[in-house]
């Protein structure tokens, strides 16, 4: 598992030096990797010792509160998040015309991370709560973290080297605190169930259908397999989902846009109520027998009705009624399989529908995103790399499967929401997905680690990596030189490290010069500012097109030459090439670079229309040059172009408005230049 993002990385190096596609999306894929593949290895490292498990715990929890926190604030007014809330007039988008997109900024991958966070919570505390324990610790983690939360009843050891005390571990609970006697400490509990309601809150307010269902398809996989979890998940549930469904409800009526203090009134009082709920639930869950835990498994069973029906009330037409955007991913993705077949093996580098889909659409639809994350590797990096990514989701859900269980759903939620979303496009999503497996790593060393083993392995492990730190010394018994495979693996490691810092400063330095380019209003300083950002990065295609526009002649066109180099495909910088010829004394090259850019870009009515208009604007000059014979030509290609747009305009009229985004059609400037073209042509 832990090599897959090392042979991604590697896939990007080669696509790097091969000349890609788009090399700067290429570099930015290059980049993002070496972030994932260092935090796989860092995260991995922290799960085979004490502190670091602690460490990952904690964070977890940090993470996950401060996202759901964050954007229920925002709802409120009291923290100002520009785009937490993203709104829609449309009510196949959204029924309320506002969804909770938090920081993310886009509701349907904030509402998959709230479900990954959600359904962690939800099996950890019915794995808890699954059989009654003999005694508590509580992580000293901090927060309401991932900790050990198993259905293992407590232990004992003897420390080894520090005392014969002995100390009681409860492996069943991760929240954080300090230890206690009874296993039915209330702080305990309450910080078990502390982060339940603001996720649920957040996953319903996101109105995101795909994280609702594939968060349902993930619990209802594990508990066919695991079902001795259904009662206590379905009383550790049922209080935060109904407060959960009730600030929906209250909310979605106000738009998402309540006052602060109302909001946060009605916030912390559905909280409240859903704790103090949820704890009697659980806590007569785990202790009735009989009749009163059918009772107990109805009631509970009966919230979760209440919750989900008032819910789906409130939604349905956007769940039963017609869907264009489901409609629209159908298009990508068949868009994006055509154009998969034309490097089917190792495809074109990164970024690369965001750099083609322009040419590849068959619709003018606007999406930069191919909304499906396998997708999007296959166009990257073909089946070799989709082949590299599916091995390494299956080598995790096999560990999460042995190791922790209760951490599968969270990663189904991944696994699942990723092949109609394009949640690989967020780094955070690729940081969980390597996080939940170091989570199960660290849950299954801390519930089999005795003392006298957990003190052996951190010994270990500072013998395996003390060789490497001049620091430490040891006896002559131990080999003080590392072995080769080490020392090349460290020589490549740091190269590779030093590399990707290289990068990443240089791409930095480029858009900080670009950034002030563009705030400058003097065009000689302008000018400056944008030569020191391609100077720094000369693969940025927006950096060559903003500084071509401020140069003129030579200069302009080779800048935009060398920015071709980098980008053969870029639309923006074919019509700005273009542009250039279309003033030039070579109606042959600025033909070329018209239809290249149209095929590039072929349902941009503004391309067509300069375009004709381009070549009618040489023919008047060949005219008055007195050259007829390229004025008859440019006026030829003029109508040609003419022609085609009108088949392709009227061809797309044919099929509706749907899918139109971009409005292609035939323009009244397009009916001017048709008869202007026809004035010029009677002249012969």
């Amino acid at each position: 598992m832990m090599t897959a993002p090392l042979i991604v990385l590697s896939l990007y190096l080669i696509h790097w030096l091969r000349n890609p596609l788009s090399a700067l999306g290429t570099m930015n894929e290059i980049l993002r990797w070496g972030l994932y593949a260092s935090f796989a290895f860092l995260v991995c490292f922290c799960a085979l010792n004490r502190v670091g498990r602690q460490l990952i715990i904690a964070a977890w929890s940090i993470l996950g509160m401060f996202l759901s926190i964050s954007a229920l604030l925002a709802v409120c007014g009291v923290v100002e998040l520009p785009f937490a809330i993203a709104y829609s007039n449309s009510s196949e988008v959204s029924i309320t015309g506002a969804r909770l997109a938090g920081v993310m900024e886009y509701p349907n991958a904030f509402g998959a991370v709230m479900a990954v966070f959600l359904l962690e919570r939800l099996f950890a505390i019915a794995a808890y709560y699954e059989r009654p324990q003999k005694s508590v610790r509580m992580s000293p983690a901090g927060g309401c973290g991932v900790g050990r939360e198993s259905e293992k009843t407590g232990t004992e050891y003897t420390g080894g080297g520090h005392g014969s005390e002995k100390v009681s571990v409860n492996v069943g609970d991760g929240c954080a605190g300090v230890e206690r006697r009874e296993a039915g400490s209330t702080a305990a509990a309450l910080l078990r169930l502390l982060p339940l309601f603001p996720y649920a809150a957040a996953l319903l307010l996101s109105e995101s259908r795909g994280a609702w269902l594939t968060a349902a398809c993930a619990c209802a996989a594990v508990l066919l397999w695991k079902r001795q979890l259904i009662a206590p998940l379905l009383a550790a549930g049922a209080a935060p989902v109904v407060a959960a469904a009730l600030i929906y409800r209250q909310l979605a009526r106000a738009g998402l846009a309540v006052d602060p203090l109302p909001g946060l009134l009605l916030l912390a009082g559905l909280w409240a109520g859903a704790l103090l709920a949820g704890l009697w639930l659980c806590r007569r869950q785990r202790s009735a027998a009989g009749s009163a835990r059918a009772a107990m498994l109805a009631l509970t069973a009966a919230g979760w009705t209440a919750a989900g029906t008032a819910v789906l009330l409130h939604v349905r037409e956007r769940i039963t009624g017609p869907s264009s955007t489901v409609s629209a991913r159908g298009l990508f993705y068949r868009d994006a399989w055509r154009l998969a077949v034309e490097a089917p093996w190792l495809g074109r580098g990164g970024e690369t529908w965001r750099s083609s889909y322009l040419a590849a659409q068959s619709r003018p639809y606007v999406g930069s995103q191919v909304h499906s994350g396998y997708l999007d590797i296959l166009l990257n990096l073909g089946f070799v790399g989709l082949a590299a990514i599916l091995l390494m989701l299956l080598a995790a859900g096999w560990l999460l499967a042995k190791r922790s269980p209760r951490l599968l759903p969270p990663f189904l939620v991944i696994v699942l929401h990723s092949a109609v979303d394009f949640d690989w496009s967020y780094g955070l999503i690729w940081l969980l997905l390597f996080w939940l497996p170091a989570l199960a790593l660290s849950e299954y060393e801390q519930k089999h680690q005795s003392a006298n083993t957990r003190f052996t392995s951190i010994s270990l492990l500072t013998t395996h990596f003390a060789s490497a730190n001049p620091l430490i010394t040891h006896s002559s018994s131990l080999n003080l030189s590392p072995s080769y495979p080490r020392r090349l693996f460290i020589t490549v490691a740091c190269s590779l490290y030093l590399m990707l810092f290289v990068l990443s400063l240089h791409s930095a330095q480029g858009e900080r010069y670009y950034r002030q380019a563009v705030q400058t209003v003097d065009p000689s300083v302008k000018v400056d500012l944008l030569e020191q950002s391609l100077a720094w990065n000369p693969q940025s295609p927006k950096t060559a097109v903003a500084l071509s526009r401020l140069l003129t002649g030579e200069q302009s066109v080779s800048i935009l030459q060398q920015s071709l180099q980098y980008s053969p495909e870029n639309a923006s910088l074919n019509w700005e090439m273009a542009r250039r010829w279309m003033y030039s004394d070579d109606p042959g090259v600025a033909l070329y670079w018209i239809r290249r850019s149209i095929q590039l870009d072929k349902y941009n009515s503004v391309k067509w229309v300069k375009g004709i208009e381009g070549m009618l604007m040489m023919g008047r000059k060949k005219l008055a040059e007195g050259n007829r014979m390229e004025a008859i030509s440019c006026i030829a290609s003029g109508n040609e172009l003419l022609r085609e747009y009108r088949v392709l305009a009227e061809y797309e009229g044919s099929k509706g408005e749907q899918h139109n985004d971009r409005k292609f059609q035939i323009t009244e400037q397009a009916d001017d230049l048709s008869r202007r073209l026809s004035v010029l042509a009677s002249r012969f």
